[in-house]
């Protein structure tokens, strides 16, 4: 097949590069095509390119790799363009975290929903949009691949004010399905679900094992089982327990309503008013550990120093496919042969009592006809209710961030179910804005 261009735009990533590099590369359909890592950080790109050139030569694949501090010429002929940026960096992230905080709001993730979710949505959906108004001049017809949270609201919004097609990207899911199957001691392949909801609120609304009910299996193993004692260790100085998922809340969650989440206890934990409280020691109760500002700071530095590693390293790199999509969804539409995947993607029916053209996450197909979602129908009635809230506090932030409307992103917040104080959010909401100036032309 002809090579194609695919632009890394947050190509300076020394978590996400070394990983979907790989996975391209290993990719016999893409045999032969161009990868240009872009980034308005050019000291970031010097570790990172390097890097991904070495694993291109060393999976022999016929890769041109290249860098560049300039979108336009990133854009230039792009048939796929990835979007995985951090705006104003870890740096950025402490309002989202700490300001919140001081008004008694714990957040175990901060990128999705809560204060957290809006501020970074604030910040991301401006930026997002313009990248793909410049598609549409650039490089027209290209597909944008999103990786970057919020996901929903990100989604939602380019796909809102310009017409490039876009596919939200997430790994939550899978590794769910991974989780289960190791539970169950099978394969991947033996295990069907059927889910929908928005991105890190997605439920597995069936679940067939073999020829077997995977929820009565679920069920018999919660009759013999304490969800609680899933509960591992947890060390609190250690960042990497943050991200552990011990399934309690997914347990908890199942017997009570019937149907399984299908994310990690750490972004599920947020979508309810009920959970991070100071009685279950904001979440700790349930093996939830905060991702704190400090955390991601040394989550950073964790990924610089693997990166650096891997460059120096002696002898060939030990490469191997992820469990990331990106590489399989680029080769379907590249190729035309459908496979199917985990999307975000506009509603178009598919979930049938969600609103049309909100961004949804569930199965598709894709390949030579784009996206074409697999029909779920109705979410269960109680599971509709909290998506729902969601759903439109999402459409209001969207537009907030589009117009730079302050009494939209204060009424959105307003209602989120983190918040505890209702009197304190335009405080709060001004104090982030206040540290977020340099990133929100749209609210100055």
């Amino acid at each position: 097949m002809p090579a194609v261009k695919i632009a890394f735009i947050g190509g300076g990533s020394a978590h996400w590069v070394p990983v979907l590099t790989t996975d391209l590369v290993l990719t016999t359909e893409l045999s032969g095509s161009y990868l240009i890592l872009h980034d308005i950080d050019p000291e970031t790109l010097e570790l990172t390119c390097p890097l991904a050139r070495r694993i291109a030569e060393e999976a022999g694949t016929g890769w041109h790799i290249s860098a560049t501090t300039d979108r336009d010429a990133a854009l230039d002929g792009a048939d796929y363009v990835i979007l995985s940026i951090r705006v104003g960096g870890v740096k950025a992230m402490w309002a989202d975290l700490e300001i919140p905080l001081r008004y008694g709001i714990h957040q175990t993730v901060g990128d999705t929903v809560g204060p957290g979710g809006l501020s970074r949505a604030l910040r991301h959906i401006p930026v997002a949009v313009e990248l793909a108004k410049q598609m549409e001049r650039r490089c027209p017809g290209a597909w944008l691949i999103n990786l970057t949270n919020p996901m929903t609201t990100i989604c939602r919004a380019v796909t809102k004010v310009t017409s490039v097609p876009t596919i939200g990207l997430c790994h939550e899911v899978v590794n769910i399905l991974h989780h289960l199957a190791a539970h169950f001691k099978l394969q991947m392949k033996d295990i069907q679900v059927r889910a929908a909801g928005i991105n890190h609120f997605v439920w597995i609304l069936e679940m067939r094992i073999g020829k077997r009910d995977g929820f009565a299996l679920l069920r018999d193993y919660l009759a013999q089982h304490n969800p609680f004692e899933c509960i591992g260790r947890v060390d609190e100085k250690d960042w990497h327990c943050s991200f552990e998922d011990h399934a309690v809340i997914k347990f908890l969650l199942f017997q009570r309503y019937g149907v399984f989440p299908a994310a990690g206890d750490r972004h599920i934990i947020e979508f309810f008013p009920w959970f991070l409280t100071e009685a279950t020691g904001w979440g700790r109760r349930y093996g939830v550990l905060p991702t704190t500002y400090e955390f991601r700071q040394q989550e950073l530095k964790h990924y610089q120093e693997e990166a650096r590693r891997m460059l120096a390293q002696e002898g060939p790199l030990p490469l191997a496919r992820s469990q990331e999509q990106v590489a399989g969804v680029i080769a379907a539409l590249a190729t035309g042969n459908p496979a199917r995947f985990v999307v975000n993607f506009p509603n178009r029916g598919q979930v049938t009592n969600l609103p049309l053209d909100a961004v949804v996450e569930g199965f598709a197909y894709v390949g030579a006809g784009g996206v074409e979602p697999i029909c779920v129908g109705p979410l269960p009635p109680a599971i509709q209710e909290f998506v729902m809230g969601h759903v439109l506090r999402q459409e209001m932030i969207v537009e907030a961030a589009l117009r730079g409307d302050r009494e939209l992103a204060l009424q959105a917040l307003s209602g989120d179910p983190l918040v505890l104080n209702w009197e304190s959010v335009p405080r709060m909401l001004d104090e982030m804005l206040a540290a977020n100036r340099e990133y929100l032309p749209q609210f100055n």
